[in-house]
């Protein structure tokens, strides 16, 4: 069936359901574009904030172990304790307290030749002794970065490393003097615990739930909650083996809840029955706007009585009638845009046009050269005087068409830019020649051979150009290209005129 068969009633209804759909998708397409686009970002962003705060108590972590560390290994006493001349280091040094001062787990001495000279293994926590079998046969792969290390000052290398199956930090550094040189007096390592007790003081620190896994522990990347991130850590053989889980407390947002989508479904609704009674009171004046129309076309009144029914045929002849006026308004308009952008003499551009037309190509000045021609009739005042104005307004449409028709290797637009003066803009995508572009106008003029008794220099109606080269740098402001142009013009005028001068920017 055809629209146009529909009742107004059945219009409006389809009108009211086409709106309430549309503030439907609207609000969707809303929601998720810019709203819930936000929130997401929002939440990620602080999500990456969260894993920051991680990352930075996780290196505060490294580097307050790194210091224990380098503390002791540029110690007299452990140099000496190497070489068996300082046997009080570990009652007084490497005690119980040291350990659970240090909250480190594991200490480890070796002499130059990476040979054990003392080491342990203790739960400071539970108070009872660890073994450390598990790398008793890996300390030369453990001290490896310390054994690559200079021996002129005393450096730190920090590790993850899974030990009975738990995850640690590692420690490993040379053995120097008291003074942080001289470090080759053997190496000393540290093992410090990342569990559940690392664990509480993140959670503590930064508000977060933050677990700390090895990879056995780890559940597949695949099957990672929403709302949890996972930094991977390297061991000492740079294999993935810590993994630090955090739990957001930024969580990313539902696209749309059922409470907030039974709201939008409901302004729908409401939006319907809105937009029903609403068209149902504008359409009602349609039969009366159309009499209206007849009445003012005709020139006479016209009244109607509310009885009047208001039916799709009614606002179809309606919508034809209006057509008929938008269409010679849209006529009149074109006329009128036409004339606002040419000359009404000459019917070449006019300055608006031509500053139209400049703006354009600055959006191409990069791969355009371009050139301003400001062309003058010569003596033209003398023309007017003697020939009259009639004649004037012939010769000045002659040298507009013909300004138009010359032939050019370029792009070009011709505007009269005021009295007898016009202005030519030229554009190429190569070098234009400014030289062979103004004779060629110049003499196209000339060769019209209109009479002109009252010129000093010619017998017939001559032009004097001035010429600015633009190339690929024009300036934003036509202006400031139309006072290179207009000096230009000048000095081919003070050599006589009828001549052409160039003037590059």
């Amino acid at each position: 069936m055809k629209i146009s068969n529909f009742s107004v009633k059945q219009l409006t209804v389809l009108a009211s359901i086409f709106m309430a759909a549309t503030f439907v998708i609207c609000y969707l397409t809303f929601r998720y574009f810019f709203t819930y686009d936000l929130a997401v970002e929002r939440a990620l962003t602080q999500q990456q904030e969260e894993v920051h705060r991680v990352k930075t108590l996780l290196r505060i972590q490294k580097n307050d172990l790194a210091k224990n560390l380098m503390d002791y290994a540029s110690w007299d006493d452990v140099a000496d304790y190497i070489v068996g001349h300082n046997d009080e280091l570990l009652h007084d040094s490497l005690n119980d307290h040291s350990f659970s001062s240090l909250e480190v787990s594991g200490v480890f001495i070796f002499d130059p030749n990476v040979s054990l000279v003392w080491g342990r293994l203790y739960d400071y926590v539970e108070d009872k002794e660890l073994s450390y079998q598990a790398i008793r046969y890996k300390f030369g792969a453990l001290l490896a970065d310390s054994l690559r290390s200079p021996t002129d000052k005393v450096t730190s290398y920090i590790k993850f490393l899974v030990l009975n199956d738990q995850p640690h930090l590692m420690a490993t550094s040379r053995v120097c003097n008291s003074e942080g040189i001289a470090c080759d007096k053997g190496f000393m390592m540290m093992i410090k615990p990342i569990g559940q007790e690392f664990s509480r003081t993140l959670r503590q620190a930064t508000g977060l739930t933050v677990e700390i896994k090895t990879k056995h522990e780890l559940d597949s990347f695949e099957h990672l909650a929403e709302n949890v991130s996972v930094i991977e850590k390297l061991d000492y053989q740079n294999e993935s083996t810590v993994f630090v889980e955090i739990h957001h407390s930024a969580k990313i947002p539902d696209f749309i809840t059922w409470r907030e989508l039974s709201a939008v479904l409901a302004f729908a609704v409401f939006m319907f029955a809105f937009n029903l009674g609403l068209a149902h009171i504008i359409v009602k004046p349609v039969k009366r706007a159309r009499s209206a129309l007849d009445s003012l076309m005709s020139g006479n009144a016209s009244i109607l009585t509310e009885q009047d029914s208001f039916i799709s045929y009614e606002m179809r002849d309606f919508v034809y009638r209006i057509n008929e006026v938008f269409n010679q308004l849209e006529a009149k308009q074109k006329e009128l845009e036409w004339l606002a952008l040419h000359d009404s003499l000459t019917k070449v551009g006019n300055r608006r046009s031509l500053q139209q037309y400049w703006d354009s190509l600055l959006e191409q000045r990069d791969q355009r050269h371009i050139s301003l021609l400001l062309i003058d009739i010569d003596y033209f005042k003398p023309f007017n005087d003697h020939y009259g104005h009639i004649e004037g307004d012939r010769v000045l449409q002659q040298v507009a068409s013909c300004l138009v028709q010359t032939p050019t290797q370029s792009e070009k637009f011709v505007a009269r830019f005021g009295g007898e003066e016009f202005c030519v803009v030229l554009s190429s995508e190569s070098k234009i020649d400014n030289q062979q572009e103004a004779e060629w106008l110049r003499a196209s003029i000339a060769e019209l051979q209109i009479l002109h008794e009252y010129s000093p220099i010619a017998g017939g109606i001559t032009v004097s150009i001035g010429v600015a080269d633009c190339a690929l740098q024009p300036f934003d402001e036509l202006q400031d290209i139309f006072l290179v142009a207009d000096a230009a013009l000048y000095q081919a005028k003070d050599l006589g005129r009828n001549k052409f001068v160039i003037h590059s920017l």
